[in-house]
């Protein structure tokens, strides 16, 4: 019997062990978010409203005719809703953020990774 509560002892003791050593889900400072970011000729503007522009400057250099965008930020998951010129309604979009700072934005779109740099 002895024997037993060592085990279970022992086996509670390393669930404890292994739940403390899993990360903890990253938290973006939504914050860091607002401005204009560069990838490339790739551009977004992320508002402090919720709302934003995605242009390429090879089509334009004007960020007022990018495409709109609503944008919410969550822990590491980043959704833009696409507003579309045809019919005024939103496609969703869901990217997780890799890494976020005050010059840098690196988020995966269950794809591949992407890395943009502040430009203002």
């Amino acid at each position: 019997m002895k024997q037993k509560i060592n085990y279970l002892l022992a086996l509670v003791f390393i669930a404890i062990a292994m739940v403390s050593c899993m990360p903890e889900d990253d938290i973006f400072d939504e914050t860091l978010l607002y401005g204009k970011w560069k990838s490339g000729t790739e551009f977004y503007r992320f508002d402090s409203d919720g709302k934003g522009k995605n242009w390429d400057a090879a089509e334009t250099e004007e960020d007022d005719e990018g495409g709109s965008f609503t944008w919410t930020l969550v822990k590491a998951d980043l959704t833009v809703i696409r507003i579309t010129t045809t019919t005024g309604s939103g496609i969703p979009h869901t990217y997780t953020v890799l890494e976020l700072t005050s010059s840098k934005l690196k988020f995966n779109d269950g794809f591949e990774d992407q890395t943009f740099s502040k430009v203002n």
